[in-house]
């Protein structure tokens, strides 16, 4: 059907999609990329628009009625779609996704009225003000449509618009309608099509391969016709796809390297994939990180039934993998070393030298490694610089896991006592060892402290100066020098520290007292410690202030060891990025984050050799690629439950048992996973319930650090899981939720420290929940409602 403009209105007010040369300017650029599409041949639907013009006139004038009077009666009964189509938006700069309303299944004049009325009053929300800054207010058209009776809808990018990659299209897919997918309300089915259509998955099924083809070849040729990768808004109507919308893809990175395919063989044993590494491994992480946790993590159970923690990289992914005991015997003899030293105290021990031994000696090196100014170092002294570090890594490493292993032991005498002597499991218990002194909450609780220096001038968040400027370098030195990820490639905060603004200008947006849930924490830890008390007498009651007190001393050393090793990992990467500075000034590197393609071996011989590296890096970029568009399953191999502990026990003595029960107690309750996933559409996901109250909100899904910056004061925060760097968060977000987890992991002892509720172990919530959706998280219960798109 052509569309030719309406008679009797006034000619600036209504232009068709069947006119040539429609303008921008008076059209919005929607409606006008639509126009010559249509006008080229493509599936565009006809369409009347209402042109800037009357939108400036700010008004429903007698001229805009009687236009939109013959609009009306120009399609009659059949139901309408109502978009806006801005002068600004789909740009190659800015899209303006989401900013502008679309209302759909408008019928009559006085709905039609309605909804323009409604496409208007979007160009002035205060999310759109927000979203263009200080820009002007942009003209606005109205453009009007035959609603499409789409049997399915969707988008379909023809490049990767998170990693600029070409050659794939990725096409998503609801039943019915578009606009449940782009408000969030509905989990898509994701395709991606290169020679052939695959299903990535697919909760819905709504198209066959030979559909999804033809979306794929629809936006491809949208792409030829602009001359550059697309995102195209489609519906499946009767036997053919329909185009809705078409923009080139904002901020698209350079495309990347071709894939490089990695053979690999799986290693014999039960492997789980690394919840830490949520990108591939880089080369430089497996050669140093990876390389200490293996010769470490054995450390880890000198009080537990286990060998050690074995990570491989497998197709570039982290795969982990605990090794059991060989044996009944082994069994048999890691019981009675246990019950040994659990006599002994060893344990005890163990806390007592972190305090008084190994964490000043482990502050002193560090201090003295941070002084060590690198650029200044002559090539020898900067290779045995990077040695230095890599050992003293080994050695936080090395304490982080034998630490903050033993120190559970410890606080598992009071969850034995408080079992035995109050009947508490542990939700009654962990109150008690909330709110305690610790490293891992002290860059939580100075971002806040920083954040009240800027509230008198908020000025200093863009050019800090004076007292605040001294504070925020301080901080950058004493609390920015970690590693935020399990990757030395990732930068730590001290690198971004446009970051570590937006976090305190998102302290003082969203209005909350840190240190008012750390003092709420306190008090109910008192609570609790007075209740106890107040049940117990005599030698029960001694009994039961001395595990109190050796748990309230333990209980922060396993975040508290990691920090230190966070921070002695930095150290390495810087040092690395010097190596790869010179690698680059000689040549041998292109760029200065090369280095982290190369293993720390390859890094030495290069800087040794002087050869160039670009061949080794692209192959590596390229293997990358891959394993990005290769995410392994989750497990590889069948699970094995190893030798009998039971029997083992079952065999002790009395006295000996009692030896292992807080080791036995801590097993019990530190159980890490999901034992729930939702399906897609859900609108209510279970998971473990961390840490009480209620709390409504915007869902924002974070991924790894580099998402830091979605987060917006208030909003949920969704992720895999968390580590203790991620508590600078914690100030600004109202919940959260998470895919893995336990009462003692650390999303949940970072949500109980700061007072926030939070759902852990649901299994797939950063799967099934969308930016943008509006939920309700239970802490209490362990509920999470999906409201719908806020």
């Amino acid at each position: 059907m052509t569309l030719t403009q309406p008679a009797l209105t006034q000619p600036a007010l209504l232009r068709s999609l069947d006119e040539p040369a429609l303008e921008v300017a008076e059209a919005g650029r929607k409606a006008a990329r639509l126009a010559q599409l249509r006008q080229a041949g493509f599936p565009v639907p006809p369409g009347l628009v209402l042109t800037v013009a009357a939108f400036e006139a700010g008004e429903f004038s007698a001229e805009v009625l009687a236009a939109l009077q013959s609009v009306a009666g120009h399609f009659g009964d059949v139901p309408l779609a109502v978009r806006s189509s801005g002068v600004a938006e789909d740009g190659d700069e800015q899209s303006h996704a989401g900013q502008y309303e679309t209302v759909l299944g408008v019928s009559g004049f006085d709905e039609l009225v309605a909804a323009v009325r409604t496409c208007w009053e979007s160009a002035d929300t205060a999310r759109l003000r927000e979203y263009r800054g200080r820009a002007d207010r942009p003209g606005l058209a109205v453009l009007v449509q035959p609603l499409v009776a789409a049997v399915a809808a969707g988008v379909a990018f023809t490049a990767d618009p998170v990693t600029g990659a070409r050659g794939t299209v990725r096409v998503d897919a609801v039943p019915g309608l578009g606009d449940q997918l782009v408000s969030g309300r509905a989990v898509p089915d994701e395709w991606a099509v290169t020679d052939t259509p695959a299903l990535v998955r697919g909760p819905h099924g709504v198209l066959t391969a030979e559909q999804a083809g033809r979306v794929a070849d629809l936006a491809r040729r949208v792409e030829a016709d602009a001359g550059s990768p697309q995102d195209i808004e489609w519906a499946w109507a009767g036997d053919d796809v329909v185009l809705l919308q078409a923009r080139p893809i904002t901020a698209l990175p350079a495309a990347g390297p071709a894939p490089v395919a990695i053979e690999f063989e799986v290693p014999p044993g039960f492997w789980l994939r690394g919840g830490y590494t949520l990108k591939p491994l880089s080369p430089m992480n497996t050669s140093t990180l990876i390389r200490a946790v293996n010769r470490t993590s054995s450390n880890l159970f000198t009080y537990a039934f286990g060998e050690r923690v074995e990570v491989r990289n497998l197709g570039g992914w982290s795969y982990v993998r605990i090794v059991p005991l060989a044996s009944v015997d082994a069994v048999r003899e890691r019981a009675a070393e246990v019950v040994a030293a659990g006599r002994a105290d060893k344990h005890g021990e163990i806390v007592d030298r972190w305090y008084a031994e190994w964490l000043p000696g482990l502050r002193a090196a560090l201090t003295g490694v941070r002084s060590v100014v690198l650029g200044e170092l002559p090539g020898p002294e900067l290779i045995a610089e990077l040695d230095r570090r890599v050992e003293l890594a080994y050695e936080a490493q090395r304490l982080h896991f034998l630490v903050g292993g033993v120190s559970s032991m410890v606080w598992g005498e009071l969850g034995v006592v408080c079992r035995d002597l109050l009947g508490w499991g542990a939700a009654e218990i962990l109150p008690m060892l909330t709110g305690l002194p610790g490293r891992a909450a002290e860059p939580a609780r100075e971002l806040t402290r920083l954040a009240r220096l800027a509230e008198g001038d908020p000025g200093v968040l863009e050019e800090p100066s004076g007292e605040f400027a001294e504070a925020f370098d301080a901080y950058l030195v004493e609390y920015g020098q970690r590693c935020l990820g399990a990757d030395l490639a990732e930068p730590s905060l001290a690198e971004q520290p446009r970051l570590v603004l937006s976090l305190i200008r998102d302290r003082l947006d969203a209005g909350t007292d840190p240190e008012a849930a750390a003092a709420a924490a306190v008090a109910e830890r008192e609570v609790t410690v007075v209740a106890a008390r107040a049940r117990l007498s005599g030698a029960e009651l001694a009994r039961f202030g001395r595990a109190l007190a050796r748990a309230q001393r333990a209980f922060p050393l396993r975040d508290d060891t990691g920090f230190e090793a966070h921070v002695a990992w930095a150290q390495v990467r810087y040092a690395l990025r010097e190596v790869a500075a010179r690698l680059v000034a000689g040549g041998q590197l292109a760029d200065v984050d090369d280095i982290f393609l190369l293993t720390l071996d390859e890094a030495r011989a290069a800087f040794a050799s002087g050869a160039p590296q670009q061949d080794l890096v692209s192959l590596r970029a390229g293997q990358q690629a891959w394993s990005q568009a290769h995410l392994g399953p989750q497990t590889y191999g069948e699970y094995q439950s190893g030798p009998d502990r039971e029997a083992v026990l079952a065999e002790l003595a009395p006295a000996d048992r009692a030896v292992l029960e807080p080791m036995l107690w801590i097993d019990s309750v530190s159980e890490l996973g999901a034992g729930h996933r939702a399906a897609a559409g859900d609108r209510l996901l279970r998971g473990t319930a961390a840490s009480a109250g209620r709390y409504t909100g915007v869902v924002r899904v974070v991924i790894s650090e580099r998402e830091f910056a979605k987060l917006r004061p208030g909003d949920v925060l969704v992720c895999p899981e968390t580590t203790p760097q991620w508590s600078v968060l914690f100030g600004g977000i109202g919940a959260l939720i998470t895919d893995t987890g336990g009462l003692l992991s650390h999303p949940s002892i970072l949500a109980r420290e700061h007072g926030i509720p939070a759902v852990v172990a649901t299994g797939n919530a950063t799967e099934v929940l969308r930016d943008g959706q509006l939920v309700t998280v239970d802490g209490t219960t362990g509920a999470v409602e999906v409201l719908g798109a806020s």
